[in-house]
C-alpha cells in the first residue's frame, strides 16, 4: 500500500481522531487539577499583622494557608519587642494560598553601636554623629573653658563613657560643653505645637535643656507643645546657657494645635492713623509688626507728615500674623482735618 494511500485510508483516520480526542482529554484533566491545586480565581486576603506578636501572626498566617519568612528586625523602644513591626504585602493585599509573607519584627534586645569619640568637636558636630549612630543629645552642661560650645566631656549616667564603648541604639549620652569667655547666654526658642523629640532637639540647639514634661489630658497619644516655661511668645527671653525649659503637652487628637497657634502669633490691628511716621514705627514695633510701605502724599516728609490711612485697616477685635506689614499713607500734617483729627481722640 502506497503512503498517501493509507493517509487517507478510514483506518489512519480513525486513529488520528482517536489521538486527537485523547490529547484534548489529557489537556482538560491537567488543567483541570492544576485549577485544582493552585485554586485558579480563589484570592486571599493578607491579614493586618502589625504590632501581633511573632508567635499569633505565624497563627493566623497558617490559618489563612499563608507561609512566612522573618527577613530583618530592627528596635524600636516604643513598640512591644517580639511584635511584628512591617510586613510585606501590605495587609489587605489579595494573594495566592502558599504565598510568603516577609516580617519585620521589634528586636528583643537593641542593637548595639560603637560610642563616638566627640571631644572637642562642636555642639552642631556632636549632635550630628551622634544621630549617624542611631544615639541621642540627652542634658547639656556648661564649664568655663575657652573654647566656647565644644565638648569637654561625653557622659552616659553621670559617668564619662570612653570613645569605642558599645552602647544601645537610641541611648541619650549628655554633653559637658565649654563656656567660652564672657556671659554665655541662649534666646529660649518657641516650641510651641512641636512633639517631644522636636522640642527637644530645638532646645538642645540652642544650648537650653528640656526641664519637666507634664501631659495634660489623659492622651499622651500624637503630643504636642501646648505651654512653655519660659514663655517666649510676648518677648524674647534669654537664659544662661545649659537652663531648663518647662514643657506642657496636649494630645494633637483631640487639640486644634494649628488655630492655637495661629491665635496665640497673632495680634490686634493697631489704630495708626494720626500719628507721625515715628509714633507709627513705635506702635506697630510693639505689636511685633512690621511697617510696609510708606506712601507720603505731595507736599508730605517725615518730619511734617501724619499718618491718614493704613491697610490693613483698623477694626475692632480683629486679629493679624505677628509679622505681618502694615502699609501707611501720610498727609501733611498742616493738610488734615482739624475736626477728623480730633474725633480721633474721642
Amino acid at each position: 500500500m502506497s503512503f498517501w494511500r493509507f493517509i487517507l485510508s478510514r483506518y489512519f483516520l480513525k486513529q488520528l481522531v482517536l489521538a486527537a480526542s485523547l490529547s484534548i482529554v489529557i489537556v482538560w484533566v491537567v488543567l483541570k487539577v492544576l485549577d485544582v491545586y493552585t485554586l485558579h480565581g480563589r484570592r486571599i486576603e493578607v491579614p493586618d499583622l502589625e504590632s501581633h506578636l511573632l508567635g499569633e501572626a505565624k497563627d493566623m498566617l497558617l490559618e489563612k494557608r499563608l507561609r512566612y519568612v522573618v527577613n530583618d528586625s530592627i528596635f524600636n523602644s516604643s513598640r512591644e519587642p517580639g511584635s511584628i513591626a512591617m510586613q510585606d504585602p501590605a495587609p489587605g493585599t489579595e494573594v495566592k494560598r502558599n504565598r510568603t509573607v516577609y516580617l519585620t519584627t521589634v528586636a528583643v534586645l537593641p542593637e548595639m553601636v560603637p560610642m563616638p569619640d566627640l571631644t572637642d568637636l562642636s555642639r552642631r558636630q556632636a549632635m550630628s554623629l551622634l544621630e549617624t549612630h542611631g544615639l541621642t543629645v540627652g542634658r547639656i552642661e556648661y564649664r568655663p573653658d575657652i573654647a566656647r560650645n565644644a565638648v569637654l566631656e561625653q557622659k552616659y549616667k553621670d559617668g564619662i563613657i570612653e570613645p569605642g564603648s558599645p552602647v544601645a541604639k537610641g541611648t541619650s549620652i549628655d554633653l559637658v560643653l565649654g563656656e567660652g569667655l564672657g556671659e554665655n547666654i541662649a534666646i529660649v526658642p518657641f516650641v510651641i505645637g512641636l512633639s517631644p523629640a522636636e522640642a527637644a532637639r530645638t532646645l538642645i540647639s540652642a544650648s537650653l535643656n528640656v526641664g519637666r514634661e507634664i501631659f495634660m489630658g489623659d492622651s499622651t497619644d500624637n503630643a504636642r507643645v501646648y505651654i512653655q516655661e519660659p514663655d517666649a511668645v510676648n518677648e524674647p527671653i534669654y537664659l544662661q546657657a545649659g537652663s531648663s525649659v518647662d514643657l506642657f503637652y496636649r494630645s494633637a487628637d483631640v487639640f486644634d494645635f494649628e488655630a492655637y497657634i495661629e491665635k496665640i502669633l497673632s495680634v490686634p490691628i493697631p489704630y495708626v492713623v494720626g500719628k507721625t511716621p515715628d509714633e507709627v514705627r513705635i506702635m506697630l514695633e510693639n505689636k511685633k509688626l512690621e511697617v510696609g510701605r510708606e506712601v507720603f502724599e505731595d507736599g508730605a516728609t517725615r518730619e511734617n507728615a501724619i499718618a491718614t490711612r493704613q491697610e490693613p485697616e483698623y477694626e475692632t477685635g480683629v486679629i493679624i500674623p505677628r509679622g505681618q506689614e502694615v502699609n501707611i499713607w501720610y498727609e501733611p500734617a498742616e493738610e488734615f482735618d482739624i475736626d477728623d483729627l480730633n474725633d480721633l481722640f474721642e
